[in-house]
């Protein structure tokens, strides 16, 4: 969707666990624009592959925000407005994780007058679960905590009242500062 990128960045950054402990390891990682070496049609068939093989088990995460206006013309991706792509793979996910604050709030995309009506994605899926891990960047430890969590225990973390993991945005740094 429209972002900067940064959150892939920050996803193979972390450090606890080491990112290649949980793509090596943990997790099927069969499709991520940035960091796969397939391009093109061969990208766009690992996306419809993965759809089809593990309908209704995957997590689908998802960098930047859909654009709506003129159809979504303002983002296309493989031949598609970004989305109906993000449509179509929603449709078969178990649950959505929105990486960073463009997929989580909109971000300076959507902000006014926002001429491609950049929008965030809980405002285009609402009938299935959505993870937000906000920040620009997120916290790459976060964002592997949150798949870490997942694979670990078969179910989604339990979210606070913005949709956010209460296992890293329960509390704020200054709730416990001593001054």
């Amino acid at each position: 969707g429209l972002e900067w990128t940064c959150c892939s960045e920050s996803f193979i950054r972390s450090a606890h666990p080491l990112v290649k402990d949980v793509v090596l390891s943990m997790i099927s990682l069969d499709y991520d624009d940035t960091i796969m070496a397939a391009a093109g049609h061969q990208a766009e068939a690992i996306l419809e592959e993965t759809r089809a093989k593990h309908k209704g088990q995957y997590i689908l995460a998802v960098e930047g925000n859909p654009p709506l206006n003129e159809g979504g013309m303002f983002c296309i991706d493989g031949g598609k407005p970004f989305v109906e792509k993000l449509k179509m793979m929603a449709e078969d996910a178990m649950a959505i994780i929105a990486w960073g604050a463009c997929a989580s709030w909109g971000c300076v995309q959507a902000a006014k007058p926002n001429p491609t009506q950049a929008t965030p994605i809980d405002k285009v899926i609402t009938n299935k679960p959505i993870i937000k891990v906000p920040g620009c960047p997120p916290i790459a430890e976060v964002m592997t905590g949150v798949v870490t969590f997942i694979t670990t225990f078969g179910k989604l973390p339990e979210l606070d009242r913005q949709g956010r993991p209460k296992m890293f945005y329960s509390q704020r740094i200054h709730d416990k500062c001593y001054r």
